[in-house]
């Protein structure tokens, strides 16, 4: 089994590779199996959310001359139960030699703290937000560090993880309709679209439709191309090969705390401002 992945991951054409588990095949226990993709948009099907399914199967399957469905044991929500492969698919993986990179991802390091904003309690606060004025005379907010923080803990964890997501249609749809002729300036749609594309990011994932978009704490944190002055960054590195892999259990099951979550890049001192980088998610 191990020989034909490698052979489906090294050929030239192979785009994405998907392992899921159905249990309605006429077997005692559930079989895998594995989609091979030649190409990466195939990956914004197969995570498409359950409505888009079930309408894609109203737009494409007949009725039957019976009246009976066509699929018995297919819907959207069965599409959604095969976008996080099982775990013992990954632990297979990384048992891998050597061990891929992102397998020492599985979970969050234990032994490293979650600093959380908790707006106006500053008992439990571990972040101050504070207004000050721009070289131009703007106000400008500004977040600083309340306490101590250690290189690789956890930055406003709760507060990405709520970041809502948005896909690439529906982006075009709001576009589409704040272009409409006669109908004056859309106010909340192009105030709602200039929010994303400052707060917002695409997901990691080659082929992906889905954006993230910061709603917490988080997105007050101010950007900069200076480098010397970033103190943050993404929980999940790039990978070493430059690229995701085609095969990988692990991202698939966890891209959206590797799309997310941020971590101190060194240790912070308390009332030292909290800076990320410009192009954090390029």
């Amino acid at each position: 089994r191990e020989k034909m992945f490698k052979l489906l991951e090294g050929h030239s054409e192979t785009a994405a590779m998907f392992v899921y588990e159905e249990a309605h095949c006429g077997f005692l226990e559930p079989h895998s199996f594995l989609v091979v993709c030649k190409s990466d948009g195939c990956r914004k099907r197969w995570y498409a959310e359950s409505d888009e399914i079930d309408f894609a199967i109203y737009e494409r399957i007949l009725d039957t001359k019976s009246s009976e469905p066509a699929l018995v044991h297919f819907d959207g929500s069965t599409q959604r139960s095969y976008q996080i492969p099982p775990r013992a698919w990954e632990t297979v993986y990384c048992r891998r030699e050597p061990e891929p990179f992102e397998c020492a991802y599985r979970g969050l390091d234990l032994t490293k703290e979650i600093h959380y904003f908790h707006g106006s309690d500053e008992e439990e606060n571990s972040f101050e937000i504070k207004v000050t004025k721009s070289p131009s005379g703007k106000d400008e907010t500004r977040v600083y560090a309340a306490t101590d923080i250690n290189k690789g803990d956890y930055i406003m964890a709760s507060d990405l993880a709520a970041s809502f997501t948005v896909s690439d249609e529906s982006l075009d749809n709001l576009k589409k309709n704040a272009e409409i002729v006669g109908t004056g300036r859309l106010t909340v749609i192009e105030d709602l679209l200039e929010y994303i594309d400052r707060h917002g990011h695409r997901s990691v994932a080659s082929g992906s439709s889905t954006n993230y978009v910061e709603v917490g704490g988080s997105f007050m944190i101010r950007r900069t191309n200076n480098e010397a002055e970033v103190n943050v960054g993404k929980w999940m590195p790039n990978h070493p090969s430059g690229k995701i892999p085609f095969y990988s259990p692990v991202y698939e099951r966890r891209m959206r705390s590797f799309d997310v979550f941020l971590v101190a890049t060194r240790d912070i001192e308390e009332g030292e401002e909290i800076v990320k980088p410009v192009n954090l998610w390029a």
